[in-house]
């Protein structure tokens, strides 16, 4: 018999590593704990969209909603920090150096509007909200049962399926679109994270699927980011009338981001094939899942 309470460990972990990040990202803003705060708060929107199918309350989405509002708000400084992380291979070559002060400048002021956004309070009242919203989950888990809570995940995790299908679809009539690229990279981003939230229910047997899903999304966000630096070594050498001066370092991203291209178009196949794989076994199939059950909401709070 499938045990009732299985996804819980998944809103327990997820908030447990949203704390922890949220922490390391408000003492100090580096690359990398931005980054990771990113990461958590999409796993916590996915782990709060699978309690969406559970339960209509109005504040499991306005909780949902604040923590895209969050997610965005980190937007501008992780584009900075990204910008600067890929200009290490052009380093030497002219102008390069001016236009990494002037995204040194631009991530300094970033940091400071993000440590605004990343205040105790706001922390504190979010996790008041989540408390809220997890025991109203659980709640819904003991009325419905465990068929139940299965049959509206997988609904979940089939219409982000059918989403991300699409999207490789247009994307293979289509491969030079930028548009086309950037709505299957989010779409896939949406798959895994959704199948994460939901792996308590099927344990282990999604894991290779979602370290494929992560290797083809690490190629895709690879090629946004070598256009977007382009885009903007274009833009500030053409506002300070350097752009000739620019040139070979555009051309050598430019290149670099059309093998990339390449291989993904290459792998399109593959990825449409691997988000029609065959539905994982639930949990109840398997002898190593494991469940948390005791809530920790109030405990990483007052640890943040």
């Amino acid at each position: 018999m499938e045990r009732p309470i299985d996804l819980l460990s998944s809103f327990d972990k997820s908030w447990k590593n949203f704390s922890a990040t949220w922490k390391r990202a408000r003492t100090k803003a580096s690359e990398k704990s931005i980054h990771d705060l990113r990461v958590n708060t999409r796993r916590l929107i996915a782990t709060l969209e699978l309690a969406r199918s559970l339960s209509r309350r109005d504040d499991v989405a306005k909780l949902q909603r604040r923590c895209k509002k969050i997610l965005k708000s980190m937007g501008p400084l992780r584009d900075a920090q990204v910008l600067l992380e890929n200009l290490t291979p052009l380093r030497g070559m002219t102008l390069i150096s001016d236009f990494k002060k002037s995204m040194e400048r631009r991530e300094r002021k970033q940091i400071d509007n993000i440590r605004d956004e990343l205040k105790r309070s706001r922390k504190q009242d979010l996790s008041k909200r989540l408390e809220d919203v997890r025991y109203e989950l659980t709640r819904v888990h003991e009325s419905l049962g465990p068929a139940k809570v299965r049959h509206s995940i997988e609904r979940v995790l089939n219409l982000r399926r059918n989403e991300f299908q699409r999207s490789v679809r247009k994307f293979q009539r289509s491969p030079v679109n930028e548009d086309l690229l950037h709505e299957m990279r989010i779409a896939l981003k949406k798959l895994r994270y959704a199948l994460e939230a939901a792996q308590p229910l099927f344990g282990r047997s999604v894991q290779e699927r979602l370290k494929q899903m992560h290797a083809y999304q690490q190629m895709m966000g690879d090629s946004r980011d070598l256009e977007m630096l382009r885009a903007e070594l274009e833009k500030w050498a053409e506002k300070r009338g350097k752009k000739i001066a620019m040139v070979p370092a555009m051309d050598r991203l430019q290149q670099e981001r059309e093998t990339l291209i390449k291989k993904i178009i290459e792998s399109a196949g593959a990825l449409e094939g691997l988000s029609k794989s065959e539905a994982p076994k639930p949990v109840s199939e398997q002898t190593h899942a494991v469940t948390l059950t005791k809530p920790f909401v109030r405990a990483a709070a007052a640890g943040s």
